[in-house]
This record gives structure tokens, sequence and C-alpha cells, in this order.
């Protein structure tokens, strides 16, 4: 399988273990995982999660006609779990693709009597920030709406 065809491509991928997750990706080289984040072969990056060849069954194209299975997914509700620093970061500094599937998990964690829970003063803090400074407007817009939606009064 050429990884490398599915750089910048909404991508699902289904690990051997059966895990699945769906998000914007970057193929990464051997070269580049060995120098930079360790692993000596290449592999596929979602967000801040890299999945090497060898742990990787399937990858399949994501698209209209191969929708993702739910508005988020295990990336998202990890990123939560990792706390205020990973959030601000997807939201900033990420793809926008992956950061409006964020934006969908935290509106289940605000909303959700099941969410993961969330500190609401650093999710505010956070959102505040990616208003000020995601370089994307789409998402700068839904940071607001959430602040306004469920932070208006605090």
């Amino acid at each position: 399988m050429d990884l490398s065809f599915f750089d910048d491509q909404c991508v699902r991928v289904t690990l051997r273990d059966g895990s699945v997750f769906e998000g914007a990706c970057q193929y990464n080289s051997a070269e580049f995982n060995e120098a930079e984040i360790g692993p000596e072969e290449d592999g596929l990056e979602i967000g801040s999660w890299l999945f090497c060849r060898s742990d990787i069954e399937t990858v399949e194209l994501i698209d209209e006609n191969n929708p993702y299975l739910a508005p988020f997914g295990t990336i998202d509700e990890e990123t939560v779990r990792d706390g205020m620093d990973a959030i601000e970061d997807s939201l900033i500094d990420g793809d926008p693709r992956n950061a409006e599937r964020l934006l969908n998990c935290l509106k289940h964690c605000l909303t959700a009597e099941d969410g993961i829970f969330v500190d609401r003063r650093e999710l505010k803090a956070a959102l505040k920030q990616a208003v000020l400074y995601a370089p994307d407007d789409g998402i700068r817009e839904r940071c607001e709406t959430l602040l306004n939606t469920f932070f208006s009064e605090s």
C-alpha cells in the first residue's frame, strides 16, 4: 500500500487490532519519522497521532460517498482527555477538517450526560484563545458559538 497517496486526504484508518481512526492526515516518510518522532517506518499522522505502516490494516479515503462513521471519533475523544493544551493546539494549529470534528466532540461533552469530563473554566479559556488565533474563519465562528451557547452567563 502506497501511504503517500493519502497525504492531505480525509481517511479512515483501521489498525490491525481493529481500532478505527478518522480525520485529515499527512504522510510521513520513514526518514522524517526517524528524525522527528522516532519510529523507523513511514506512516500517516492525524492530528498528533502517528499510525505506522506496521500497525495499519487498511486505509480508506473518505468523501461524500464514504462519510465519516460519526460526527467525531476516537482521536477527538483522546484529544479532549489529553487536556486543554491539546485542545488549543488542535483548534489553533491543526487541520480545520479535524478541528471541526473536535468541536463536535466538545459540544457533545458539554451537552451529554455520558460525555467526557471537561473543566468548563479551562475550556472557556481555550475557546477564547481559538477565537483570537485560529487561522480558519469557520473554526473561529464555531468556537464563538460554543462560547455564546455554553458560557454566556459565566
